[in-house]
């Protein structure tokens, strides 16, 4: 019996590695069941391949063991939110005080620096890899963190934004640790890790791993003692070390640099440089920018920029580290203004960069990216829009528990390549995250997601009940219309990474989309949307 358990597992690991490597490669079929009797028959018989999918995935993750074996995750009913969780304010005070005064502060750190990331060890994130990860060979620019402390004079607010394909909760709350005393010291309310994903970076959530020594090797060592630092991940243990150290003391600097001053919000229209390859054609336009004006002259400006366009301004077999357009965005801001700049990701679900009309600077593999990137850095710095924002922040967060559904996910968590929080409910695996809202000046609020939102949860226009693939309606408000302010953004991938958030009627089938089979669960856009809507009642 003990042998023929040993086989099945064999066979079932091999058939998620095939699918997992097949469905990415032929996402590029669209079907549209709205659309006649032939299409309804393909996506019938696409959703029959993603039952299988499942069957085989559930009961890959009941025989091969994971990090749950032996009770090493807690249960459901007794996981306790920890220290490392920050709250932030327990309602909104609307209030413009009389002592109230904007105060920011920046601070830049290298994430490279010091490491020789072509020696083979590191690993490449963006694509799965079937039995090698993908190493760097060479470097086009930097990969670092940008971070921002934002205060009104009553607590202040610090985002870290990593240039990386993602980032877990776990990861985060071990750098929140990290900076625990000196939050304490300096009356931090909020902190907060994002990144902009990139896919040619180093990997910093896990998923560039090897594959087929990942089902094998990480197994056998949860079994034999859990030694979470032999198991096989993109991640490399001393990538992330420093990175830890990284991060922990660049948000120090940043909260030591702040200096009051005066907060500006405005938008330009880039639209024209977007491409939304998902139906419905939902997304925001506009690129943002929060301008902070310190009242010290010889000090420089600090821009906090947002937009939702993927990082992938290069093909997936570059063998290259680069940070993609949001590093020459950056760059030439600097260059041309002086302005510091930390760029944020938006909902950026299926949407992309429109680069057809821009042409390329310089010559090499970062022509057309740069190019892209120094369009957007003009369209914002020709922003004339400003209103000035009174020093009034106010910033909360909740827990949110999903129950992760998909296999791949489960799998991926379950044998620690992925640092997510997750706790067992039965047989089921129930990730612990959070939601966050920030709102500034009273007229300008931020949804804080984490992960890979879909724009029309936050404003509007979701599939119908004919044209969805479950014959079912979206009946939620947009995000927007529930926040009720002059104007709600995104930073998305915020303090986690549990992949893309769709609505849930218009979940289809992983082998036709790629954003199926990169979210943990079907129900994920109407839990996080219930979490906004029950965090906003709370403290409005």
């Amino acid at each position: 019996m003990r042998k023929a358990k040993k086989i099945l597992a064999l066979l079932l690991t091999l058939t998620i590695l095939v699918l997992s490597v097949a469905m990415p490669a032929s996402a590029a079929s669209k079907v549209d069941p709205s659309q006649g009797t032939a299409q309804k028959i393909e996506a019938a018989f696409y959703m029959l391949l993603d039952k299988l999918v499942m069957v085989v995935g559930k009961v890959l993750n009941r025989v091969i063991p994971g990090l749950d074996w032996g009770n090493t995750w807690q249960n459901y009913d007794d996981y306790e939110t920890p220290d490392t969780f920050y709250k932030g304010d327990d309602s909104f005070d609307y209030e413009v005080k009389a002592d109230a005064v904007w105060s920011a502060g920046y601070a830049y750190g290298s994430l490279l620096e010091g490491l020789d990331i072509t020696n083979g060890e590191y690993f490449m994130a963006g694509s799965l890899q079937a039995f090698s990860g993908k190493v760097p060979e060479k470097i086009l620019d930097d990969q670092g963190v940008n971070v921002y402390a934002l205060s009104d004079g009553d607590g202040i607010a610090v985002q870290a934004v990593i240039d990386g394909y993602g980032f877990a909760r776990g990861d985060v709350l071990k750098i929140r640790a990290m900076l625990a005393d000196f939050a304490k010291e300096n009356n931090i309310i909020s902190i907060n890790i994002s990144t902009l994903h990139q896919h040619s970076l180093i990997d910093t959530l896990g998923m560039g791993v090897a594959l087929a020594p990942a089902l094998i090797l990480n197994p056998a060592i949860s079994v034999t003692g859990m030694d979470k630092d032999k198991l096989t991940s993109g991640k490399t243990q001393a990538f992330m070390d420093n990175l830890y150290e990284v991060v922990t003391s660049t948000v120090i600097e940043a909260v030591e640099d702040m200096e009051e001053g005066t907060l500006y919000y405005g938008s330009a229209d880039v639209s024209d440089l977007m491409h939304d390859k998902r139906k419905p054609e939902v997304l925001d336009g506009e690129i943002s920018r929060f301008r902070f004006d310190p009242k010290d002259e010889a000090s420089d400006e600090l821009w906090i920029c947002e937009a939702g366009i993927h990082c992938t301004g290069y093909s997936s077999d570059l063998n290259a580290v680069s940070a993609d357009f949001p590093y020459y965005f950056k760059e030439y801001v600097k260059e041309q203004t002086g302005a510091d700049v930390v760029y944020v990701q938006g909902a950026e679900l299926a949407i992309g960069a429109e680069r057809e009309t821009i042409q390329n600077v310089g010559d090499g593999e970062n022509a057309r990216v740069k190019g892209y990137g120094i369009e957007l850095a003009k369209r914002t710095m020709a922003i004339d829009n400003e209103v000035e924002l009174d020093p009034v922040l106010n910033i909360s967060f909740t827990e949110v528990a999903l129950t992760a559904d998909n296999p791949v996910h489960i799998l991926a968590v379950r044998e620690g390549i992925v640092e997510t929080v997750v706790t067992k409910d039965g047989g089921d695996f129930v990730v612990i995250t959070e939601v966050g809202y920030m709102e500034l000046g009273n007229k300008i609020g931020v949804a804080m997601i984490p992960g890979e939102i879909a724009p029309e949860i936050l404003w509007g226009g979701a599939v119908s009940k004919e044209e969805s693939w479950t014959k079912t309606s979206w009946d939620y408000a947009p995000l927007a219309e529930t926040a009720g302010v002059e104007r709600l953004i995104c930073f998305g991938l915020n303090n986690d990474q549990i992949g893309y958030i769709l609505t849930d009627n218009d979940i289809r089938s992983m082998f036709t989309e790629n954003e199926e089979i990169n979210a943990a669960s079907v129900k994920a856009g109407s839990v996080i949307t219930q979490a906004f809507e029950g965090l906003v009642a709370a403290v409005k």
